[in-house]
């Protein structure tokens, strides 16, 4: 059984961080086999069916792009860049880095076929004063969601929040949203029409930027979940160059399995150098934009 709990130690970290040589695989809490969070974590909680996981990628009011990768054998988290260079996002006024805790709900597949950004589904945990690191993994409770243009490409931004927030029983809608966290759908929406600062015109949204509610949500939840399903059941024949990789802690081989416990290992027991801070880095940028 699938028992996931921020607080287990559900990852493997392999290489230096802001490197691209840096990532964090997912480690079956109960069998303690290496797996993927896109793929081997269940959509929901076993114990609760309203509740949803949520893999942690950007900690809220942290600047580096973590995300679960398409391309790597297991999709383990890594961090994104552009350009050649690691990413980090943006600090826009008033917001440092991510507005909210921000990750991905496994076993979903936003299909290109479809519009979708070729992702899983991406979710925002809005709980505050909760420290979170990238690679754990949550049940959040579903509210909404804001649907962003992102290149052309449809990217849902799901609304949530964490069963372990000490609100969590008072806020089950967007309008309990409005009412415990005023100001804040606001501020989510002005964040992702804003976020990519360079840009010289904004980031366009569906339904003229209206949230969903959690029952139009859910509705594409279940659609990206049935998505999620036909990818994994696609022959090698009928994979498309772009599709995500799709091997599994059950299917991978037992080669590949062997030679990355055993560089994990390596790692693990090598001498590790002092990790540069992020002001080191070639492409974070310190300052504050304000839009």
């Amino acid at each position: 059984m699938f028992k996931a709990n921020f607080k287990l130690l559900n990852k493997a970290i392999l290489g230096s961080k802001y490197t691209p040589e840096y990532k964090i695989y997912y480690k079956n809490p109960v069998t303690s086999e290496l797996g993927s969070f896109f793929h081997d974590i269940p959509l929901k909680s076993e114990k609760d069916n309203d509740l949803y996981n949520m893999v942690v990628e950007i900690p809220q009011h942290t600047n580096p792009k973590y995300e679960v990768s398409k391309t790597d054998i297991l999709n383990p988290i890594i961090q994104d860049t552009k350009k050649g260079k690691m990413r980090f996002i943006n600090n826009l006024f008033p917001h440092k880095g991510y507005i909210a805790t921000y990750g991905s709900i496994p076993q979903t597949w936003e299909d290109p076929a479809m519009e979708g950004d070729n992702d899983p589904l991406d979710v925002l945990d809005i709980s505050t004063g909760r420290k979170l690191e990238t690679g754990d993994i949550q049940q959040v409770k579903i509210l909404g969601s804001l649907g962003l243009i992102d290149d052309g490409e449809i990217d849902w931004k799901i609304i949530s929040i964490s069963n372990q927030s000490s609100d969590f029983g008072k806020v089950n809608s967007l309008d309990d949203v409005d009412k415990i966290y005023p100001g804040l759908l606001k501020s989510i929406r002005f964040w992702f029409e804003n976020y990519k600062v360079n840009n010289e015109q904004k980031n366009q949204f569906l339904h003229d930027g209206r949230f969903l509610n959690k029952e139009e949500t859910l509705s594409i939840i279940k659609e990206c979940h049935l998505s999620w399903k036909k990818l994994m059941s696609k022959s090698e024949v009928e994979m498309n160059i772009k599709d995500p990789v799709i091997f599994t802690e059950k299917n991978v081989s037992s080669n590949f399995k062997k030679d990355l416990k055993q560089k994990l290992k390596d790692f693990k027991s090598k001498k590790q150098t002092e990790e540069l801070a992020e002001e080191d880095i070639e492409g974070y940028d310190g300052k504050w934009y304000f839009k």
